[in-house]
């Protein structure tokens, strides 16, 4: 019934993304991050106007935004809630909002705060997007789920005006930025794969936040259009949408491309491909799996000296990654069996 069901929605945009399925799959009402609302709209199951009709609640940080939030929740009269964040605090603001049925898994050390525990080993060598899912189901899917997205017009006419003419030739999207260090290729590689596009006749425009301006104007040099800071995410959804191929980093914009139907070639050095690569098809992915030491999953890359096959150990796994392997994916024309190719050295 309205109202019965509440779901915790993840905090970060390429989680987010992931967890559409399982989202739109449960029904409810979702609290979200709030700075996160305006991509959960872009969902046809939450875009306004939709029916049956399925209330966002936005989530602001700190201990004033866990209050607002523990009294909207309890103001819905939720009976049930399901938790895809693993944090403490989200538990604990459907535990003190009288929430009486609260289903997660017991990380951060919340397990006494919820009354039906997801083992961790029920979730055990699924994608992200198989695990929400099973988290809201109980279920374990028959496929996996395949995030979708749709721009409103509004947003394809505000990157229309941004970008001007597109031109005859392929569009290509590069995203150098990530919040994670270990994930990061060089800057210097991405111009050279900005210049080389170019040189092919390519019209090349490389996105980002607005603490990656200067990351994006060094990418773009005199041969790219730099967005960087200049969309919000409804209108970076509409460019990457817009583009026929994006370059990109293991992050949130490689999902939310993916979702818009958007081809992408990521670079992987410490992510866990099968854990959280790109959904659907056309996507290739270039990692060096051959190291010992992928996937480490870690933010900062621990190693220090002599590395395995270079003179320095630290993000070994994304610095053995060259412009002309990006460069050969772009020319594969093609991947294995799921539309993924997958470049070991």
């Amino acid at each position: 019934m309205p109202g019965d069901l509440l779901i915790r929605a993840p905090n970060h945009l390429g989680d987010l993304v992931m967890a559409l399925p399982a989202l739109e799959a449960a029904g409810g009402d979702v609290l979200v991050a709030r700075w996160l609302v305006p991509v959960l709209e872009l969902s046809p199951a939450f875009a306004p106007g939709a029916e049956p009709a399925r209330r966002i609640l936005p989530l602001d940080r700190g201990a004033r935004g866990l209050a607002e939030a523990v009294r909207a929740v309890r103001s819905g009269g939720y009976r049930r809630g399901i938790l895809l964040t693993p944090s403490f605090s989200s538990a604990l603001i459907f535990a003190l909002a009288g929430v009486r049925e609260r289903r997660g898994t017991p990380t951060d050390g919340r397990g006494f705060l919820l009354t039906e525990v997801v083992p961790p080993s029920e979730l055990a060598g699924l994608h992200r997007s198989e695990r929400y899912l099973r988290i809201v189901t109980g279920d374990r899917p028959s496929t996996r789920p395949v995030p979708r997205l749709v721009v409103p017009e509004a947003a394809a006419d505000r990157w229309r005006a941004l970008m001007g003419p597109r031109g005859e030739g392929r569009l290509v999207g590069i995203f150098p930025g990530s919040n994670a260090p270990s994930r990061r290729w060089e800057p210097d590689r991405f111009a050279a794969v900005a210049r080389a596009m170019a040189g092919q006749g390519a019209r090349v425009v490389i996105f980002g936040g607005g603490g990656e301006r200067e990351l994006a104007a060094q990418v773009a040099g005199d041969v790219a259009l730099n967005v960087a800071g200049r969309t919000d995410l409804p209108t970076l959804a509409a460019g990457l949408a817009d583009c026929d191929l994006l370059i990109t980093n293991d992050s949130g914009p490689m999902h939310l491309a993916a979702a818009v139907g958007t081809p992408t070639i990521s670079l992987w050095g410490a992510g866990d491909r099968a854990e959280t690569g790109p959904l659907g098809s056309g996507h290739r992915v270039l990692v060096r799996a051959d190291l010992p030491c992928v996937p480490c999953v870690r933010n900062h890359c621990p190693r220090r000296g002599r590395g395995y096959l270079l003179e320095d150990a630290e993000r070994e796994c994304l610095r053995l990654i060259e412009a002309k392997d990006v460069l050969a994916a772009v020319d594969a024309g093609g991947g294995d069996r799921r539309g993924i190719a997958i470049v070991e050295g």
